[in-house]
């Protein structure tokens, strides 16, 4: 019974715990990604995902280790594995929360105007990354509904099978499906950012958040963009099932 209790438990306790929420923030990334006919523009669509899947789970997985590293030592002796068992739970819960990132921007800045630039630089970087991502997406689109308007004419003429316009469409669906959890992931980034630079606002009345603010309405405008181009790519593969 007390086996439970001894560091190789702690470890594997706390091994277990960090390695599901790195699984939680590091989803499949489908099939079709060694696919030969994928564009230039489809695979870094993958490898952009990917960026940001990493991004989201940073938190988490750091709070996780630091919430199972504090339990083992608060538990004592004979609860050590189940303190970081608990410990590690509830860090991953706030690393991946705006409380996780709050924390730890006070830990790095004491100024309340240090911290929130530093906030700001994140928000625009985020900016910049997505603006990459927003670009390529675009490309991508435009690759979709041209060889899916192609595939459709072609096998309207019986110049090509259906087998050939069900595997573009299942092509083009896996390119939305990327968008779509993408934009999921940046959704809960902005609303982290808005409820951080809130937390700042409460915290400091009369705080200057303009700049901040600036970057989570250009985070937010190229989430629409995002948006509209996920909803044209699904019209284009609506039409082609129905067509």
């Amino acid at each position: 019974m007390f086996a439970l209790f001894r560091p190789r438990a702690v470890r594997s306790a706390i091994a277990a715990v960090l390695c599901a929420a790195m699984l939680g923030g590091c989803e499949t990334s489908g099939g079709f990604a060694g696919d030969p006919s994928l564009t230039p523009e489809q695979r870094r669509l993958r490898a952009q995902e990917q960026d940001f899947k990493r991004t989201v789970g940073e938190g988490a997985v750091a709070g996780a280790l630091l919430g199972g590293l504090i339990g083992a030592l608060a538990g004592g002796k004979r609860n050590r594995a189940a303190g970081a068992l608990i410990g590690a739970g509830a860090g991953a819960l706030l690393g991946g929360a705006t409380g996780y990132y709050v924390a730890r921007k006070k830990q790095q800045y004491v100024n309340e105007n240090q911290r929130l630039d530093s906030m700001t630089a994140d928000v625009r970087q985020d900016n910049a990354r997505l603006e990459a991502y927003v670009a390529n997406t675009r490309t991508v689109v435009a690759q979709n509904r041209a060889e899916l308007a192609r595939l459709r004419a072609s096998y309207n003429a019986r110049q090509a099978t259906r087998a050939d316009l069900d595997h573009r469409v299942s092509i083009a669906e896996q390119d939305a499906a990327h968008i779509r959890q993408t934009i999921g992931r940046l959704r809960e980034r902005q609303s982290d950012y808005v409820q951080a630079r809130n937390v700042t606002r409460a915290e400091s009345p009369g705080v200057d958040t303009s700049q901040m603010d600036a970057e989570i309405a250009r985070l937010t405008q190229q989430i629409a963009a995002l948006e509209a181009q996920l909803n044209e790519l699904n019209q284009a593969i609506a039409i082609t099932k129905t067509g």
